[in-house]
């Protein structure tokens, strides 16, 4: 009899424990009782939608409430974070986005995995149609005493190979990678061309501190202080001047158990509670040492996220006149840190032509939207609307249709929608690819236009 007793009040307290863990999320959802931390790199949970009778009647309001229910959760971060720390603490692994668990606790992301396998490749045809018209730009604004040149840094890829997990790398065509076949047009057309990835790989073993942390996608600080000094040093001999000099004073060695800019970024993606390993941050202290024969040139530097580091070391701040950041040539820097500023409100042709120096910079990652419009539309604003220009247009013209076909046959849902849409219509699915490629290439142009 005390035995079945026993066993009810086991049974009981289970119940208990039971009914407490799925009425506390809802106590948290109606009367938070504990603040939770907003989840990195994820917007945070949008608001309950109003209730209202024509929403509830036309379907609204459900389709809405249900996602958003589910982000307002009670503990919905906590069990996030809880979720993320099982599959990387016991598996070895990462669901959270693009992050990937490589070799020896390197964190990579997708896209510079994909850039290092050529898998995002845009075609020697396109890259050609870029690099002609870089070579263009860069010689119509030599003769306005405007230097032009492009930066590659490395992508986190690139640099530590032999830490991508094997199942991740593919046998590599050398010459159908963005950077291989940019590198190679450049060398053709004599762009003026710093290739950051391919020093920095000559550096690695002889650096004393990490260009790269195991833990971030970007240049660590101190690679930053590198890349940074290099870019003064090519922006020199470009110009045939001396500028201000980079004097490295002392290093100081940090051992953090949280994010420190850049050298944590990947990780910080993670979500999780504990701190992912990584050696001690190198945080560079410098000094700059300029006379009255020193030149401060204007600069400008279209890029992607990998010219923020070189703002952090402040070197753009102390030897150049004037210098700015068209973030993808949307964002403007250093303005767009009070308020948001971007690149459309400008006039860019008056912008351009205060510059002394200009720079176009991206890691192999962002190859894929290199030249971020930028030159595209500097083309339009200097070139003569001659023989040349219509043929390299029409070459162009014939290259976006032909991508644009190719991407439609590599994307299921997209080719799927297609199909259909020709069957409606009593077309060949081939005539109905045909009219959404065009229909892609003058949103292309239209845009283009209006920026």
């Amino acid at each position: 009899m005390a035995h079945s007793t026993n066993i009810v009040r086991v049974k009981h307290g289970v119940f208990a424990i039971f009914i407490v863990i799925i009425t506390i999320p809802l106590f948290q959802f109606g009367l938070p009782f504990i603040k939770e931390t907003n989840l990195n790199g994820v917007d945070p949970a949008p608001p309950l939608p109003e209730f209202s009778t024509a929403t509830w009647f036309a379907g609204d309001y459900q389709k809405n409430y249900e996602p958003a229910f589910e982000l307002n959760t009670g503990f919905h971060n906590t069990l996030v974070r809880v979720h993320n720390q099982l599959n990387y603490t016991v598996f070895g692994f990462s669901e959270v986005g693009d992050v990937v668990v490589g070799k020896g606790n390197y964190l990579f992301l997708n896209s510079y995995i994909n850039a290092y396998n050529g898998k995002d490749f845009l075609g020697s045809e396109y890259i050609d149609i870029q690099t002609e018209k870089i070579k263009f730009v860069q010689t119509e604004l030599k003769k306005k005493n405007i230097a032009l040149f492009v930066a590659f840094a490395p992508g986190k890829g690139s640099f530590y190979s032999e830490y991508i997990p094997d199942k991740l790398k593919s046998d590599i065509k050398h010459d159908s990678t963005n950077t291989a076949c940019y590198k190679k047009m450049f060398s053709e057309k004599e762009i003026n061309f710093l290739d950051l990835n391919s020093y920095f790989l000559s550096i690695k073993k002889n650096e004393k501190h990490p260009l790269y942390s195991n833990t971030g996608v970007h240049w660590t600080e101190y690679g930053s202080y590198i890349a940074g000094k290099k870019i003064v040093s090519y922006i020199e001999k470009l110009r045939n001047i001396n500028m201000t000099e980079i004097k490295l004073q002392s290093v100081e060695m940090l051992s953090l158990s949280g994010n420190h800019s850049s050298d944590y970024d990947a990780a910080s993606l993670m979500n999780v509670f504990s701190s992912i390993s990584h050696p001690e941050y190198a945080i560079p202290k410098l000094q700059f040492v300029a006379d009255s024969t020193t030149a401060k040139p204007r600069f400008l530097c279209i890029s992607d996220s990998y010219f923020a580091g070189i703002i952090n070391t402040k070197i753009p701040q102390n030897v150049f006149t004037d210098y700015h950041n068209w973030l993808y040539n949307n964002g403007v820097l250093p303005e767009g840190y009070l308020r948001k500023k971007y690149v459309s409100e400008l006039d860019a042709k008056k912008e351009i032509e205060k510059q002394d120096v200009i720079c176009l910079l991206a890691t192999d990652a962002s190859l894929a939207q290199f030249p971020f419009g930028f030159i595209n539309k500097t083309y339009e604003l200097y070139a003569k609307k001659d023989a040349a220009y219509y043929a390299l247009k029409n070459r162009e013209f014939h290259c976006s249709v032909t991508r644009t076909i190719q991407n439609i046959n590599g994307n299921y849902s997209w080719k799927k929608a297609l199909v259909e849409n020709a069957k409606k219509k009593g077309i060949s699915e081939t005539d109905e690819f045909i009219l959404n490629a065009l229909w892609v290439y003058e949103q292309e142009q239209l845009k283009l236009k209006n920026e």
